[in-house]
């Protein structure tokens, strides 16, 4: 077959493209520090490191979402052992009532420590991150306990107030409000339910406020369990209810009635109420002390957890950097000698371009 000139500048053309585009190819792997930069460079070798970069994702989310429980968590743990110290101080309190009744100054001294425990039990769980309320469930916008205010119907010079919506109301719970004396409590539920009434520690003044009684307390967060996933096949809860702690929603003491309870037994001189109390709060101190050691446990499990997940998204980048990550030294060997061939491909065709078929015949 007879070999034009046509045919040998287009195999030389050809040649010298494929060296370019090696050269090319070469000279942008170097640049990126990539061995594929484009799936066409390696198909088999796009998916694996896809899979793997997913997979460092995951585990990215773990150890995230494991940061955010700790934090959550190590500030409930910090939360409920000042809620412990202070049931315990309730509890000490509490023991030395029922022999110190009748000496009015052990007493007032007493009360005004308790209501003042009262305050502190739910200021602990008014914990925040950010804008969120670790101890209000599924309503972390909005704090634990708040201040409720009802409409009733309040009869200056009557301890009697009738038409109130009694529902939560408890005898002992401390209320206030317009033509309600300080340090006013509910002496009695006569009727229960919406519409119902109850009688007051002191009379009612006169006022020209509409009737409204506030008391505090209730509250307004959820006992769900936020949970995270940590990799593990069961996840884990980062926060505490504040209901379940103080208020036993899941079935456990109510901490604040019981306290409430106590501070009326103190001041009424009710030695068999003190006593009732002092029991309850034993069952209080182990209620919380089961909180500590839960989120403890927790805490434990995080902290596990956090370690294999780093483990093992060191391991996935070490993988994908084996995978993907370019030997410099290698490559740029490998451009010197692409080059070098490169330049020779050029020389060689500037010498056989201008020969023709002239120039054989001789």
């Amino acid at each position: 077959m007879r070999i034009t000139t046509k045919m040998t500048a287009d195999n030389s053309l050809y040649n010298i493209n494929e060296g370019r585009i090696k050269l090319d190819r070469l000279n942008e792997k170097i640049a990126s520090g990539l061995q594929v930069n484009r799936p066409s460079d390696n198909p088999v070798a796009t998916r694996k490191i896809l899979d793997v970069e997913s997979q460092i994702k995951n585990s990215d989310q773990f150890i995230s979402n494991i940061k955010t429980g700790q934090t959550w968590l190590s500030l409930a743990g910090t939360s409920l052992e000042g809620l412990l110290s202070t049931v315990m101080d309730i509890k000490s309190t509490a023991g030395q009532a029922a022999g110190s009744i009748n000496d009015p100054i052990k007493k007032a001294d007493m009360l005004g420590q308790l209501k003042l425990f009262r305050d502190q039990l739910m200021d602990y769980t008014d914990a925040q991150v950010g804008n969120q309320y670790i101890f209000s469930g599924f309503k972390s916008d909005k704090a634990p306990f708040v201040d409720t205010s009802i409409p009733a119907d309040i009869t200056a010079g009557s301890p009697a107030i009738t038409n109130i919506d009694a529902t939560n109301l408890y005898p002992g719970v401390p209320i206030s409000g317009p033509g309600i004396p300080a340090n006013s409590t509910v002496a009695t539920i006569t009727t229960p339910g919406v519409g119902g009434a109850i009688t007051i520690s002191n009379p009612a003044t006169a006022t020209a406020t509409p009737g409204t009684l506030t008391f505090s307390g209730t509250f307004q967060g959820t006992d769900d369990p936020l949970y995270i996933d940590v990799g593990s096949r069961v996840p884990i809860a980062m926060n505490v209810s504040a209901g379940a702690v103080l208020r036993g929603t899941q079935g456990g003491v109510d901490i604040i009635k019981t306290l409430d309870t106590l501070i009326a037994a103190i001041s009424s001189g009710n030695v068999a109420d003190i006593q009732t109390a002092n029991i309850d709060l034993d069952k209080a101190n182990q209620q919380v002390l089961s909180a500590v050691s839960d989120v403890g446990m927790r805490i434990a499990r995080l902290d596990n957890a956090l370690t294999s997940q780093e483990r093992n998204a060191n391991t996935l980048r070490t993988i994908h950097d084996d995978m993907q990550n370019i030997d410099m030294a290698a490559a740029a060997i490998a451009l010197t000698q692409q080059k070098t061939a490169f330049d020779a491909a050029l020389a060689a065709t500037a010498k056989i371009t201008p020969l023709s078929l002239l120039d054989y015949m001789r």
